[in-house]
């Protein structure tokens, strides 16, 4: 049977990753490639390099739009040429090894400034219409494209737009609330209020009671490959890893990452998370902190609630004997009928269990949205299972473990929007004195989307599962993420990823480490 499972274990040592003993042959911007493209876009130019190459491409989809249309016929020119010809010579072209970065031609300096790509950026806040109360994690993005971002937990957005969609519609959706629809170039710069009307979503009763929950399930799955995409995906994706002691920040840790979506009609290939850039906070820490918690492969394992990938045991047919499920309700999602099923253990079990809700579209039986944490009899058991290692003297007990995933349609296709997992742990120590709940938040949003003929990231570059996310990345900068969408980070968070308080006490001994673990398991 399979389970989402979190693991906690001391880290004594961390190998460094191993590389592959065969190093592959770089190409370089003089190679020669042969191209011909008769009505076509800059992502079929982009996979005819890659194809003849074996370059990849790494480029901020604000900037670099490949849905452009583009005809293109050239014999044996070099790469330098090809691209400089097509993009005008407006982009920095940089490979590493073979993956090519495109980035903005920076525009010489003048007086005391230099020229900055004007593009058209909005933020603001999501608010009730009725009671004035922030509205998080509603999605914003252009109608008819595929990237966006989300609103943070105080309501509070940023999206940046690339020139060419300045005039068109902005499409704003939240569950409970009305579509609005906004055209971008209608409202001010500065930051402003968005008021969005909530609705009635419990829709008549008579769907609810003629609903049989297996056969909608069944539906589901029968329709998987007609619902999401049997290509394989390039992702762009935000990932913040959050973790607090009691109500003290210890580290913020974000970046930009792509993620290669493998096709969800081969269950035996994973997905693959490579780093692009990231920042993290300035040694937030509290003075009191004795035990140091890491997440180990975060990005990794949150790309593993895509339930519908991984086909977790509440949604396996094969397991089903194990939960009960029924119709809680049909609801109004994002203007969509959609059937909301509980499900929950069928008993006491000697091993990890959960219980949350499958969102499950009525039109196409597509699962939009998931929500599920950890069941009471799965804490009894996690107490065994999740707990491998921890330091002498030391008694950690999980608390929560809660998480949750969402898709969102483009094209009459389904894709993963989003995941996040919130994970909590009561760790005490009568000899170190120490009685403080840990809780570690992640997040992630994939901020666009785009189908690809790359199989595979290069082994030094991929993201592994034994990774600690927060090791790898750099110190923070106001400033960092330049053209990228992002989350935007909370006001709390904001002052925390500021601050850089002295330690009040001199510790030289080096706390105990216990990293949080996600990984997939059996009972």
């Amino acid at each position: 049977m399979k389970f989402i499972v979190l693991t906690i274990s001391l880290l004594i040592t961390i190998l460094p990753f191993a590389t592959n003993g065969q190093e592959e042959q770089s190409a370089s911007l003089d190679s020669h490639v042969s191209v011909q493209i008769e009505d076509g876009r800059l992502l079929d130019l982009l996979n005819q390099i890659s194809a003849q190459t074996g370059i990849y491409f790494s480029y901020d989809p604000v900037l670099v739009n490949t849905d452009q249309p583009i005809s293109i016929a050239v014999d044996d020119q070099s790469i330098q040429q090809v691209l400089d010809e097509v993009f005008r010579k407006k982009f920095h072209f940089n490979l590493l090894k073979n993956q090519l970065i495109i980035t903005r031609q920076k525009s010489p300096k003048t007086g005391a400034g230099t020229n900055q790509l004007i593009r058209y950026e909005l933020s603001g806040k999501l608010l009730n219409r009725q009671n004035k109360e922030e509205v998080p994690y509603a999605s914003i993005s252009v109608l008819g494209h595929p990237f966006g971002t989300i609103s943070n937990v105080d309501g509070e957005f940023q999206l940046k737009i690339p020139p060419e969609y300045e005039s068109d519609t902005l499409v704003i959706s939240s569950m409970g609330y009305d579509r609005l629809y906004i055209l971008p170039d209608t409202l001010p710069h500065s930051e402003l209020d968005i008021y969005l009307d909530p609705v009635e979503i419990q829709l008549k009763e008579v769907l609810v009671s003629a609903a049989n929950p297996m056969q909608v399930l069944d539906k589901m799955i029968e329709n998987i490959y007609q619902n999401y995409s049997t290509n394989t995906q390039l992702m762009t994706s935000f990932y913040r890893e959050v973790l607090k002691q009691d109500k003290e920040y210890i580290n913020v840790s974000e970046a930009v990452m792509d993620i290669l979506k493998a096709s969800y009609s081969n269950p035996f290939r994973q997905d693959q998370i490579r780093y692009l850039k990231g920042r993290k906070s300035p040694d937030v820490q509290s003075s009191f902190q004795l035990v140091d918690f890491k997440m180990q492969g975060g990005p990794y394992y949150i790309t593993k609630l895509d339930v519908i990938k991984t086909m977790d045991s509440f949604i396996d047919p094969e397991f089903r004997e194990y939960y009960t499920y029924h119709v809680e309700h049909v609801i109004d999602y994002v203007n969509r009928p959609t059937y909301v099923i509980h499900f929950e253990p069928d008993g006491k079990f000697d091993y990890l269990t959960y219980e949350g809700e499958l969102y499950i579209d009525k039109e196409t039986s597509a699962l939009v949205h998931a929500e599920f944490s950890l069941s009471r009899s799965g804490k009894k058991s996690a107490r065994r299972s999740l707990i491998k290692k921890k330091p002498r003297g030391f008694n950690v007990r999980p608390i929560d473990l809660d998480y949750s995933a969402t898709y969102k349609r483009h094209h009459d296709k389904w894709y993963l929007s989003s995941a996040q997992t919130s994970v909590k742990f009561h760790v005490k120590s009568r000899q170190d004195k120490i009685n403080s709940v840990f809780h570690s938040i992640s997040d992630l949003l994939i901020t666009n989307h785009r189908e690809t003929n790359l199989k595979r990231f290069k082994r030094d570059e991929n993201f592994d599962s034994s990774d600690i996310f927060s090791e790898i990345i750099t110190s923070y900068d106001e400033d960092f993420w330049g053209d990228y969408n992002v989350i935007k980070p909370s006001e709390d968070l904001r002052n925390a990823l500021k601050k850089n308080p002295e330690p009040e006490s001199s510790l030289n001994d080096t706390p105990p480490t216990i990293p949080l673990t996600s990984q997939k398991s059996q009972p």
